[in-house]
């Protein structure tokens, strides 16, 4: 009989702690997923997203990146260009 008792007890006590293992984990997903404290923490996962994978906004085009080349030379006024963009001229 006493078998019979400790194969109820076990039972219960598993059946007691997976209920309790899912109401935490309900309640925290709840929590996360449905209040100001799970929003903040979205917010700010998507700055931290936003601060280590941007992109430029121009990426940089294929352009000789030589050290020693003329430089091109560009006018411009705000966001309209006044000039055409020209070669430094070399002085003799």
């Amino acid at each position: 009989m006493s078998t019979q008792l400790l194969i109820h007890i076990m039972i219960l006590c598993l059946f007691i702690t997976l209920c309790s293992t899912w109401l935490i984990f309900a309640t925290i997903y709840a929590l996360a997923k449905y209040t100001d404290f799970g929003k903040a923490r979205r917010q700010e996962n998507k700055k931290k997203d936003k601060i280590q994978n941007s992109q430029d906004d121009l990426p940089i085009q294929e352009v000789g990146l030589d050290s020693f080349s003329t430089p091109t030379i560009e006018t411009s006024f705000g966001e309209e260009r006044i000039g055409a963009v020209y070669k430094h001229e070399r002085k003799s």
